[in-house]
């Protein structure tokens, strides 16, 4: 067989293999998605919201919200200083997660995926030309979500609307979605609703109905 026709025949051969291979190598766990129910703002009902820190100044807000039988810990952020708030969100989940704790590597890909998105609003904020207009606050929303059967995280962009100083998104770009692990993702939830709303973990019950939450036996230490 002629040396060329031989190449030919020996590339038909390996493509497939290597489209596999490369197709394996994307599909890790990072590609994971959610299912489209737990993702859709339209039957959301807040029923907890405070500002957060609970001391000016503010940086946004973080709220308890039903969605259909999903449960949604919801963070909106404005402001002008991103990069230190998520710099304070690293900490805090480093703390509650360290290495031996079965979450941690979850933790680890939401931090990842959070600076990420941090990167991605910053990005449209300043090829948008919106940072030289009167708003320079950057606006990411990030919602831990939870049902019995799929649990993760999802980043958005936002515009936002104010109402007597409580944030009124508008306009959901997202970004990223995230499948996590129920062993991280449901008491994470508990620990963030306990830091913003100011409540011993133990008690984050009161807030609101918690759905899977409330049965949750998972905590962040081995």
């Amino acid at each position: 067989m002629p040396r060329a026709s031989l190449a030919v025949l020996l590339a038909a051969l390996l493509a497939p293999i290597l489209a596999g291979a490369g197709s394996a190598a994307c599909a890790g766990p990072d590609s994971a998605s959610l299912p489209g129910s737990l993702l859709d703002p339209a039957s959301d009902r807040v029923v907890a919201r405070t500002v957060v820190p609970r001391t000016p100044p503010t940086v946004g807000e973080v709220r308890l919200v039903t969605r259909g039988e999903a449960t949604v810990v919801q963070t909106l952020l404005a402001t002008k200083v991103l990069g230190r708030v998520v710099a304070e969100i690293r900490k805090k989940e480093e703390r509650n997660w360290p290495p031996d704790a079965q979450g941690h590597p979850d933790m680890l890909r939401y931090l990842d995926a959070l600076a990420a998105a941090a990167a991605d609003v910053r990005k449209r904020r300043d090829t948008s030309g919106a940072a030289a207009g009167g708003d320079r606050r950057l606006r990411l929303l990030i919602e831990f979500v939870a049902s019995d059967t799929a649990s993760g995280v999802l980043f958005a962009g936002f515009d936002v609307d104010e109402m007597d100083g409580a944030i009124q998104p508008t306009n959901r770009r997202p970004i990223a979605t995230l499948a996590l692990g129920r062993a991280y993702v449901f008491p994470n939830m508990r620990l963030i609703l306990a830091d913003s709303f100011g409540v011993p973990e133990s008690e984050v019950d009161r807030l609101g109905p918690l759905g899977p939450l409330r049965a949750s036996t998972e905590t962040p230490h081995p």
